[in-house]
């Protein structure tokens, strides 16, 4: 914390938290003896000192509600301050479905974005519950002590939890819809002025580039297993739609839906398939999956077939997937992959982009996209499986 004296105006700064001015209505005098002192405070400390600023004030000043607070100099200039005077930092809920690898970049990424914003930010996982995801929102909407600023959720249910969105917006709480669509949305936005939006990949042109990539592995056709999310859940409803629409005609795929999102719902899902139907790995050219966990559970599936013979020829079976630079260009590059669809987060935006529309008072654009593109390109994969 440090205090500085410029004539009749006073400004009180404190690190990682907010900036306060005070004028008094007559000449003073710099408080204490010798050089400006300056205290480092601790970021939990913050709260409590704010809260008695008002004793450290010299008798006859007032805090000037007109003065617009500015960001201290080791924050960048999207740190959320409100206008006025003495405020909370912004709060906002992050409710994801589950806990795969994927989500979990997810939310790091998003908790780093909070951190050097100044935003407090609480993660809530629904365990792939639609029921308790949405009363648990719908409990911290209708609290007025727990009330957050805003809610980022990426909803287990395709729905999108238009109930929940539409209390939230009533009691002034931002609502961001990630990895999702839901129609309300626009109604939503033209009754009020709170951030109301929507931020995902373009999961069908996910879709519609895993087409292309089997078209490229499979010049002359084949038969492909196709790992697909939970039929509930959007993003894997328009994956499945955008491959149909751009694979090849002379390429069959046969489809396994997994019930969770995850690692060990793909190994018991490939696990009850190979089980029921008795299928053979010779009349399978390749393997494709929504996501990269689903790879690592048919493989442990795989894994576990007792006949020693099946089982390498099982585990030989090219594989492509879709997931996050970090994960997946990795994969390719040891050989696990043969190709990827490398998606981008889509929660450390939308951290960002509500506290600042939060801030400012703006409402962003309804629908924004993240990034999306093939790893190899399709060139390179349709050179290098030409041969075969």
């Amino acid at each position: 914390m440090s205090a500085s004296w410029f004539g009749r105006s006073r400004k009180l700064r404190v690190a990682g938290a907010t900036t306060f001015c005070w004028r008094s209505p007559r000449r003073t005098k710099r408080v204490g003896r010798g050089p400006r002192r300056h205290l480092r405070v601790a970021r939990p400390t913050v709260r409590f000192l704010c809260g008695r600023l008002r004793l450290l004030l010299p008798s006859g000043c007032r805090l000037d509600q007109g003065f617009r607070p500015s960001a201290p100099r080791h924050c960048a200039e999207d740190v959320p301050y409100r206008r006025g005077g003495l405020v909370n930092p912004l709060k906002f809920v992050l409710s994801v479905p589950g806990e795969t690898m994927y989500l979990r970049a997810q939310t790091a990424a998003a908790q780093a974005v909070a951190d050097r914003l100044g935003v407090e930010l609480d993660i809530v996982s629904a365990q792939m519950d639609p029921v308790a995801q949405g009363q648990h929102l719908l409990n911290l909407v209708q609290s007025s002590r727990s009330r957050p600023n805003g809610i980022i959720v990426e909803p287990v249910s395709a729905a999108g939890l238009p109930r929940v969105a539409e209390a939230a917006v009533a009691a002034g709480v931002g609502w961001v819809l990630s990895n999702a669509h839901a129609d309300y949305i626009s109604a939503l936005r033209r009754r009020t002025k709170t951030p109301v939006f929507q931020i995902s990949q373009d999961h069908m042109g996910v879709g519609r580039i895993q087409g292309r990539q089997i078209g490229a592995i499979l010049q002359k056709g084949g038969s492909v297993l196709y790992l697909r999310g939970p039929q509930m859940t959007w993003w894997a409803t328009k994956r499945f739609e955008g491959m149909e629409g751009s694979k090849p005609g002379n390429v069959e795929v046969r489809c396994v839906k997994v019930l969770t999102s995850d690692t060990e719902g793909a190994s018991n899902a490939v696990s009850s398939w190979l089980n029921l139907t008795k299928q053979r790995p010779e009349g399978t050219q390749l393997i494709v999956s929504q996501n990269v966990d689903f790879i690592t559970g048919a493989r442990k599936a795989f894994d576990a077939i007792a006949h020693s013979a099946e089982r390498v020829k099982w585990m030989a079976i090219p594989c492509a997937g879709v997931g996050v630079a970090e994960r997946s260009r990795p994969l390719v590059d040891q050989g696990q992959l043969c190709a990827a669809v490398v998606t981008s987060l889509t929660m450390d935006k939308a951290v960002e982009m509500l506290a600042r529309a939060t801030n400012g008072g703006t409402q962003p654009a309804e629908h924004t996209f993240v990034e999306a593109y093939s790893y190899p390109t399709i060139e390179s994969l349709t050179n290098k499986w030409k041969q075969n």
